[in-house]
C-alpha cells in the first residue's frame, strides 16, 4: 500500500515539456507577448505578500511590547 498519495502517481518532469515547447516558434512568440503581463502580476502578488508579512511582524512586535509593559496586568494580551 502506498505511503502517501504521491506514491500512487508517476510524475513526468516538466523541463522536458518546456524544452519541447520552446522549439515551436508560435509558442515562443505568444510566450514573449504575454510575458510582461505575467511579470507585472507576479510583482503585484509579491508586493502584496510583503505587505502582509510586514503587518504580521508589526502586530507581533506590538503584542510583545504590550505584554512586556503590562506584564499580564489587566488580563488578555491584545
Amino acid at each position: 500500500m502506498p505511503k502517501n498519495d504521491d506514491d500512487k502517481f508517476e510524475f513526468i518532469p516538466v523541463d522536458e515539456d518546456i524544452a519541447e515547447w520552446m522549439k515551436d516558434p508560435e509558442f515562443v512568440k505568444e510566450y514573449e507577448r504575454q510575458k510582461p503581463k505575467f511579470e507585472r502580476e507576479w510583482r503585484r502578488i509579491k508586493a502584496k505578500d510583503a505587505r502582509i508579512a510586514r503587518r504580521k511582524a508589526l502586530v507581533a512586535r506590538v503584542r510583545g511590547v504590550w505584554a512586556y509593559l503590562t506584564r499580564g496586568v489587566g488580563g488578555e494580551v491584545l
